[in-house]
């Protein structure tokens, strides 16, 4: 097999692939290397093509070395081809009329998703060591002084938000917050709040959707004596009277029935309200914030909503994006969730194979980030040797199954991540190189030492439930 192997349709289409391609002939001639390859491996095409690929890396570092060797496909495994470089690879023999002419490889580069994570968890070390320092209980940290150090992410959308909801949290504007269910719509309104003149005042919390509309008006307005069978014959003070002096947040406002619609612009027209069965005008001094998942303007066209409520709420609004469309953010919460439940459930830190990061990071969250804060609680409840490999997926992503996309979201698309099947050879390999110290093969392979002996564990190559002092310090 020649560079005549390509034609010169294929070559140009390689370039638009976003992984590193690379394909040799039965000898180990490059005759293959596109542009993603030459941004990875800082080697250029016209200086790699043609010639023996054993001239730029390690025998022992090529996966397509591999395969020419012994007629095997490797899977999507983790593989570090070269010092500071971590892919997942996937490989595979070129056959023509039957016999060996070749081997191809491509790779997806995971350096940033590993240093990050390997960062992050000697951070949460440091901390930990820390703690366990001190002689007594660790106390909750003291508040940050920016109201919004709850809400993390770098994506310009979520920035943007977060700026938005600073400028309009120094006024009493009345403020929609609009976004898919599971983003933090709540985590902004008390954010809003805490950087309020009102941060001293009470935050009232009222979920239109989940309360029945029979009861919903007397929650919100509170009762008069008398105002109903069974109602207290001194009557009762609603959601809007606890906020006085304060921010009332009312999530899910899309699901008001028409009869509180009206009322509520009463009360935002002129800050004053009657209780259901009362004759007395009551005055409160509130900030209203509103919430919803539905969109209203549909729901006014459809005559389902008041028209002038829909632009009483919308003063100013802010959308927060889906997590699936600020996916750069993922690793950051998966980091800042893994820290909340190891300290919650007293853990050590969990080490997290760069494939389980990959996968989160091509999961379509429907759900968002209350998904993703569930998703990693049982990561931590299911790491119980410290370590998460591919194997636990399932049980994290949920029902051994990845949830199907919100409408409109892209459906994921990346590796499937089953055990590769030069895993067992590779971790054999290792061990015999470094004469069974587990610690030492770990480092070969570019692992932790925890994720070793999970991997071992599975393949059925631990002898043992603990590695002996002699062998893995």
């Amino acid at each position: 097999m020649g560079r005549d192997l390509l034609s010169a349709s294929v070559r140009p289409l390689l370039d638009l692939i976003d992984l590193a391609v690379t394909i040799v002939d039965a000898e180990g001639r490059v005759v293959a290397w596109n542009a993603r390859a030459e941004r990875l491996y800082g080697i250029a095409a016209r200086d790699i093509l043609g010639r023996e690929i054993t001239g730029f890396f390690t025998p022992a570092s090529l996966m397509v070395r591999r395969v020419l060797e012994t007629g095997q496909r490797v899977e999507w495994t983790y593989h570090q081809p070269r010092p500071g470089i971590f892919v997942l690879v996937s490989a595979a023999p070129v056959l023509q009329d039957g016999k060996m002419a070749g081997a191809m490889a491509v790779e997806r580069d995971v350096t940033d998703l590993v240093e990050l994570s390997g960062e992050l968890t000697r951070a949460r070390g440091q901390v930990a060591a820390l703690e366990q320092r001190l002689s007594a209980p660790p106390v909750p940290a003291p508040p940050a002084a920016d109201p919004f150090h709850a809400i993390k992410g770098r994506h310009p959308a979520i920035r943007k938000a977060v700026h938005l909801a600073s400028l309009v949290a120094t006024t009493d504007a009345t403020t929609l917050i609009r976004g898919e269910s599971g983003v933090g719509k709540e985590l902004f309104a008390r954010a809003i709040h805490q950087a309020s003149r009102r941060r001293d005042g009470p935050f009232v919390v009222l979920n239109c959707g989940a309360i029945p509309v029979t009861l919903l008006e007397s929650e919100l307005f509170g009762y008069a004596p008398g105002a109903f069978t069974g109602a207290s014959p001194k009557g009762q003070g609603g959601k809007l009277e606890l906020a006085h002096g304060g921010t009332l947040f009312l999530d899910e406002v899309g699901e008001l029935p028409p009869e509180a619609q009206v009322k509520l612009l009463r009360f935002l027209e002129d800050r004053k309200f009657y209780r259901v069965g009362g004759s007395v005008p009551i005055s409160v001094d509130v900030r209203v914030v509103v919430a919803t998942n539905r969109d209203l303007e549909d729901l006014v066209r459809q005559g389902r909503y008041r028209d002038d409520l829909y632009w009483r709420l919308n003063v100013f609004t802010l959308d927060i994006p889906p997590l699936r469309e600020r996916k750069e953010d993922i690793a950051e919460l998966v980091q800042r969730f893994l820290h909340e439940f190891c300290v919650r459930y007293d853990r050590q830190p969990v080490d997290v194979h760069p494939a389980v990061i990959q996968a989160l990071m091509e999961h379509p969250w429907p759900g968002n980030v209350r998904e993703l804060r569930n998703a990693v609680e049982r990561m931590v409840i299911l790491a119980t040797d410290g370590a998460v490999g591919p194997e636990l997926l399932p049980a994290i992503l949920g029902s051994g199954r990845r949830e199907e996309p919100a409408a409109g979201a892209p459906a994921p698309a990346g590796p499937a991540l089953s055990a590769p099947p030069g895993e067992r050879e590779e971790i054999l390999s290792a061990l015999a190189a470094t004469r069974h110290n587990r610690s030492a093969a770990a480092r070969l392979l570019g692992i932790s030492r925890g994720t070793l002996y999970n991997r071992m564990r599975r393949l059925g190559l631990m002898t043992g439930p603990d590695p002996t002092p002699a062998q893995s310090p």
